[in-house]
């Protein structure tokens, strides 16, 4: 089952809530289904139902709960993790039963989970939707990888966000005898719009991810860089110099800002990654300390160019 063969079903969708990069990338396959004539309702928290509203005013949203990530900022992610295990395995098995009441309430045909693992259904096919069928781990972590892929076997399908050769994801995306894994190509939000053909000279400062890294690498960031000809988009939360422009806290404006942009400078976040395909625009990555997976595609896509 592909996203195209999806027509006048009724789909519940729900996405991780790690920084908005799961919400961005989720945007291009909600229209994309919309577009068939399917009824789509989100199931998410306020910080995510608010951007999708842009996007979707009229659809239907179901309050959900995130998982109860933390982080310290230090760069040990993997410890910040292990940390909230517990917290973790708890909220899984909750989300599970929460899936069996939506479906049944809404009549839902197909979930849709963007990584998260307890967003399935046994009762309806139930999608998980990745770049990462192998994690980046080392080799003594390989039990970590072993348990992601069989929390992943609990789903159906499992749709893949690369092209077939991988070009995107590289190892990460690569898929070896497992036939519910289906690539789907790259998604973006900038599959909504036109593209552009003429770029502006304004390079976009990006900050993305969980809040205490996101002001880092603002902190790290304009210490180096220009006010001339230099936009940033940050959340909120984060300070950003006065002498800096600000792109306002609207994703319908902060598209404006990328479609135009010659350079985007930010963490090599995969929804990134997928938007810079599509917008065909220059990159400056700076992967996040003790981000495995941001500092394994910095060094893919730093091969390429």
């Amino acid at each position: 089952m592909l996203p195209q063969d999806i027509q006048n079903k009724r789909i519940l969708i729900s996405v991780l809530n790690w920084g908005m990069g799961h919400v961005s990338r989720s945007i291009g396959i909600i229209y994309q289904l919309i577009k068939q004539e399917n009824t789509v309702i989100i199931a998410c928290d306020d910080s995510q139902k608010k951007i999708f509203s842009e996007y979707f005013p009229e659809l239907q949203f179901i309050s959900h709960e995130g998982y109860p990530f933390q982080f310290d900022g230090k760069g040990n992610f993997r410890w910040d993790l292990t940390k909230r295990l517990s917290k973790l395995k708890t909220r899984l098995t909750e989300e599970r039963k929460q899936v069996t009441s939506y479906v049944g309430q809404h009549n839902i045909d197909v979930v849709l989970s963007d990584h998260r693992y307890g967003f399935l259904s046994k009762d309806v096919p139930s999608v998980f939707i990745t770049h990462q069928v192998n994690l980046p781990v080392k080799w003594y972590e390989k039990i970590v990888d072993s348990f992601h892929k069989r929390l992943m076997s609990s789903f159906r399908f499992i749709w893949v966000l690369d092209f077939d050769d991988s070009r995107l994801a590289g190892r990460l995306s690569q898929v070896d005898k497992n036939d519910k894994c289906i690539h789907i190509g790259p998604y973006s939000r900038f599959m909504l719009y036109d593209k552009v053909i003429s770029k502006s000279a304004t390079q976009l400062l990006v900050a993305s991810g969980p809040i205490i890294y996101a002001q880092l690498f603002v902190d790290n960031q304009l210490d180096k860089q220009s006010a001339v000809n230099l936009k940033v988009i940050a959340p909120t939360d984060v300070v950003v110099p006065r002498e800096f422009e600000r792109v306002a806290n609207n994703w319908h404006s902060q598209d404006q800002a990328f479609l135009v942009a010659q350079k985007i400078i930010s963490r090599p976040g995969y929804s990134t990654i997928m938007d810079a395909h599509f917008l065909e625009c220059e990159t400056e990555f700076y992967p996040t300390p003790g981000q495995e997976e941001q500092i394994y595609l910095n060094g893919l896509h730093k091969k390429k160019t």
